[in-house]
């Protein structure tokens, strides 16, 4: 049985097994996380045992949330959130797949878990409203969880030697560095740092995180799978034996992030190229700098613009449009109309 191989980072991956049939999903892709870990009635035990591993927990039991709960649009929670959940304690979780850099990522972490604690802000409210007694604040701990896909500098190396692929943040004095409670909680999960080969991996952790990220380079299981938990990972993985309708939302969903990543480099160059014959007309080197900067940002936005268009016009909805590019659905209804270029 042929062991798993050492995979280079980036987005590229998921093409790396050209012309085969690929036989495991890409968990890192936002569709194949959700169905794998998010599908209720079915998930649950995957999910209790990817958190008890990576959150160094002992969960017994998790239970799937509605994401209108949290005050969301239909379409920000598809976006937003790939799993809500709670365990038998009542404490919150909000696990999140990201393959995408984006700027001040670990600001939209910590509005992501406000917004579990509004929810049972609410909840709690209304219970001491009908025994005709004051809230006292009171909400269970929040688990923010980000798993992140691409170079970043939020998860960053221990002194102790603590696991070097997953930060921990909490709220906790600048003076003595006395923890404030332990509600909330956010975690960054770095597997775009994680190059290990399977039978290097040290733990439990490390052969989930390394089956999260690899697996769908895989053609068979690597050795030592069979008659652990990690079976059931790789088992329910195996999209050819999921429902027809699943197979297809998962395959749609790659095509078109594909063509969008192809569509935003091409804009990402011409950007470059117009931000550099710009500056050069202004004949200076700040002009330079600023009018690279000016012109990715143009053609990025361009991209996006010209991939609405095109997934419109392949018979798409605005709210499928919206999930798979994460803009606004009021943004890709003023791009209905619009003839492509």
């Amino acid at each position: 049985m042929r062991k798993g191989r050492k995979i280079g980072g980036g987005i590229k991956d998921a093409e790396a097994v050209v012309g085969e049939k690929q036989v495991f999903a890409n968990l890192t892709y936002d569709s194949g996380f959700k169905i794998v870990f998010g599908t209720e009635g079915k998930s649950e035990r995957l999910l209790m045992l990817l958190l008890n591993h990576v959150l160094d927990m002992k969960i017994v039991s998790v239970k799937y949330l509605p994401t209108e709960r949290l005050g969301l649009t239909e379409e920000e929670s598809r976006s937003f959130f790939d799993v809500y959940c709670k365990d038998s304690s009542g404490r919150r979780f909000l696990i999140e797949m990201q393959m995408w850099s984006q700027h001040y990522y670990h600001k939209r972490a910590v509005y992501y878990s406000s917004l579990s604690v509004q929810d049972q802000a609410r909840i709690e409210k209304e219970k001491q409203k009908q025994r005709r007694r004051p809230w006292d604040y009171y909400f269970a701990p929040v688990y923010q969880v980000s798993f992140l896909n691409f170079p970043n500098t939020i998860v960053e190396a221990k002194e102790d030697g603590g696991n070097p692929y997953i930060s921990h943040y909490v709220y906790k004095s600048r003076d003595t560095g006395r923890e404030l409670g332990d509600e909330t909680n956010i975690i960054f999960i770095d597997l775009a740092k994680f190059r290990k080969d399977f039978d290097e991996c040290k733990n439990q952790c490390e052969r989930w995180l390394y089956s999260i990220r690899n697996m769908h380079l895989l053609k068979e299981r690597p050795e030592g799978v069979e008659g652990t938990e990690l079976e059931e990972l790789y088992d329910e993985a195996q999209f050819a034996a999921w429902p027809a309708e699943k197979r297809l939302i998962y395959e749609k969903h790659i095509m078109n992030r594909n063509d969008y990543e192809n569509i935003l480099y091409e804009r990402y160059e011409d950007g470059i190229a117009a931000g550099v014959k710009q500056g050069i007309e202004r004949g200076i080197k700040q002009g330079i700098e600023q009018g690279i900067e000016q012109g990715i940002e143009q053609g990025i936005e361009q991209g996006i613009e010209q991939s609405a268009r095109k997934m419109l016009a392949a018979g798409m909805s605005c709210e499928e449009v919206a999930e798979i590019l994460m803009i606004p659905i009021e943004k890709v209804k003023s791009l209905q109309d619009s003839p492509l270029p």
